[in-house]
């Protein structure tokens, strides 16, 4: 028999052993390469919107940023790897106590591999779940990226004219990502499911050295309609994403962390 430590933020099965869980006390949990390519786009306020719980609303633009993230050498899992793809909307959080808090809000997060969803939700209350996600293709000046589930896709992304970034630049994408507020919303339900346990949003910090960057000149995104057919348990969310008109897009990127310090500072409840 073995004893749970009060003070302890298990992770279950909580006999086994999973990462450092205060990682900011020790700089933060490294990952020795990331390489991102994101989207940013202009769309319809309504649409966005809707992709937002109380007490967040949409920033002055209705701005929907869509990337994949190529994590490798990952130091909690031991130099494995993975891959992941978000979508995040530029938001403001009013609560009763953190008022006008400007930053992004995490709509979802899919990854390939099981630790980190259960890391990711469990601790941090990102909204993440799984999908297939295969590494990100690179042709001279252009980039692929795509995520399905259940062998029915769910995103399509490309970008292309790469242009590689001054080293000012990168610096600039240093300390937008030290400095900027990327939120998410930790929703726990009962056990007799009629209710929430836990329910807060929350910030997720993070830093990163930038080794390189690339501006592109285009972009394309598509997101595929589904049904509970094809994917059950995400069909919902992923039909509310197709319905994002893109007016403008307003921003594509090429990125490389290395390393990239996730949770390097103590993360903040939003009240």
């Amino acid at each position: 028999m073995y004893k749970l430590e009060d003070d302890y933020p298990y992770t279950m099965p909580m006999i086994s052993h999973f990462r450092d869980p205060r990682p900011w006390e020790q700089g933060g949990m490294r990952y020795g390469k990331v390489t991102v390519l994101s989207v940013t786009f202009l769309t319809d306020a309504d649409a966005a919107a809707r992709l937002l719980p109380k007490p967040f609303r949409l920033d002055d633009q209705p701005l929907i940023s869509v990337y994949l993230s190529a994590c490798e050498d990952v130091d909690w899992l031991a130099g494995h790897g993975y891959n992941l793809v978000g979508v995040d909307v530029a938001s403001v959080f009013d609560g009763e106590v953190d008022r006008d808090v400007h930053g992004t809000y995490c709509v979802v997060m899919w990854e390939n591999m099981t630790e980190p969803i259960l890391g990711g939700r469990d601790h941090s209350g990102v909204a993440k779940v799984y999908a297939d996600i295969p590494p990100m293709q690179r042709d001279g000046d252009k980039c692929l990226a795509s995520v399905s589930h259940f062998g029915h896709p769910i995103l399509e992304m490309s970008a292309v004219g790469l242009k590689e970034m001054s080293a000012e630049q990168r610096k600039q994408l240093e300390t937008a990502k030290r400095d900027s507020i990327w939120m998410n919303y930790k929703y726990i339900p009962r056990a007799e499911n009629d209710g929430a346990d836990v329910s807060y949003a929350a910030t997720y910090p993070s830093s990163g050295n930038c080794t390189a960057a690339w501006q592109a000149g285009d972009a394309d995104m598509h997101f595929h309609r589904s049904s509970f057919k094809q994917n059950p348990t995400q069909h919902v969310l992923v039909n509310l994403l197709t319905e994002l008109p893109v007016h403008e897009v307003r921003n594509t990127q090429l990125i490389v962390w290395e390393p990239m310090m996730a949770l390097d500072r103590l993360p903040r409840r939003l009240r």
